[in-house]
Formats: C-alpha cells, structure tokens, sequence
C-alpha cells in the first residue's frame, strides 16, 4: 500500500486538484490547516465551488475514499488557506 502525502497553498475561487486520478481505490485524509482566520475549504469533483462542494472544517481531519479513476478537488473562499492530504492507494 503506497502512501503519499502533499500540502497546497489555496487560492480564492479556483479549484485545485489535490489527488490526481489513480488505477487503484485510494483512501484520502484530508486536513484543513487553517488555524486563524478561519477560512473555508470545499472538496469535490473539477468543478468544485463554495456553494457545491463538501466543507473542509478548519483544524479537522476528515477520511473519504475514491475510486479507480477519480480524483479530488478542493477550493477555498480567500487565498493562502493550506490543506494537508496523505494518500493510501489500495493494491
């Protein structure tokens, strides 16, 4: 089981990818790191936006698994918001 981890400086309004698409299920920990100006953070598909996307609550860390194929896509409401991801792909 390959493990990866991987930090992203976000900014406003534009989605990131944050785990690229995979031949494997991966199970994805996601933290925000946001710890003072209490930013948001949203993940989802490529289009994600504040309005459509899951939220990311600050100094969480949140489990989601994607399948083969997919990928994850997080977006912040103001600039300079980390997110923190470590990766388990399934083999």
């Amino acid at each position: 089981m390959p493990i990866s981890t991987a930090q992203f400086t976000l900014t406003a309004n534009t989605p990131h990818q944050i785990v690229p698409p995979d031949r494997m299920n991966q199970h994805v920990c996601i933290h925000n790191h946001e710890h003072s100006q209490n930013s948001e953070i949203y993940i989802g598909n490529s289009g994600v936006t504040t309005s459509t996307g899951i939220h990311a609550v600050a100094t969480q860390t949140s489990m989601i698994t994607i399948g083969p194929g997919d990928d994850l896509w997080a977006v912040a409401d103001t600039s300079g918001v980390e997110i923190q991801v470590l990766v388990v792909k399934q083999d």
